[in-house]
């Protein structure tokens, strides 16, 4: 999986006899090693290395490595739903991680069939609440865009690929990186507006 990690030092303590060579104390070593902290990365092509396509149990099983239990799991619904929105397939399947959400279609009743299909970031279905990360995850894409990224943020990472839209009378904004499945909302169209959702296209409608 493609992760960020912060390092972690090996530091090691030998106490090394002074005796003669026939002295029997033995050597002794300490190594403190804590475990590194990772997260995964937001792509156009999945969560890290969990690319679209994969199968349910390996995704969910590798973030909960990550992160823990999920917070909440639909199981197999149909793919017309109020909460989720119209997913292909004939069923659907939300499991989320806080405001991380990973969702997956299956367009037969076989299991062969179930497939990672999309994420949201941003919004969390269990407590149907947006622009939050109640889990504190962080997690950002490759260029280091995540929630509370400001517009200008947005646009110095991506260039002019980074296109802001809405509508101002339904106070809704949005945005899209050109060329790239990656998108999402704002809370405002200006330079110092920041991200609250962060998704990949297609998603559930």
């Amino acid at each position: 999986m493609r992760f960020r990690r912060t390092s972690a030092l090996a530091v090691g303590l030998v106490l090394a006899s002074t005796t003669a060579a026939c002295d029997t104390t033995p050597k002794e070593t300490t190594t403190t090693a804590p475990a590194p902290l990772a997260t995964l990365v937001l792509t156009e092509e999945g969560l890290g290395d969990l690319l679209i396509g994969y199968p349910p149990d390996v995704v969910i099983s590798d973030i909960s490595a990550l992160f823990g239990s999920p917070d909440h799991d639909s199981d197999w619904i149909p793919s017309e739903t109020n909460t989720y929105g119209s997913c292909p397939g004939l069923v659907m399947r939300a499991v989320g991680w806080g405001s991380l959400v990973a969702i997956f279609v299956n367009d037969t009743l076989d299991p062969l069939g179930e497939r990672f299909f999309t994420y949201t970031y941003g919004y969390d279905y269990s407590e149907n609440v947006g622009g939050i990360d109640p889990r504190g995850l962080g997690l950002v894409t490759e260029t280091g865009i995540g929630l509370g990224s400001t517009v200008a943020e947005l646009q110095l990472a991506y260039g002019d690929s980074a296109r802001v839209g809405g509508d101002a009378t339904l106070d809704v904004w949005s945005f899209e990186i050109a060329g790239s499945a990656l998108r999402g909302l704002l809370d405002g169209p200006d330079a110092t507006s920041t991200v609250t959702l962060i998704e990949l296209t297609p998603s559930c409608g």
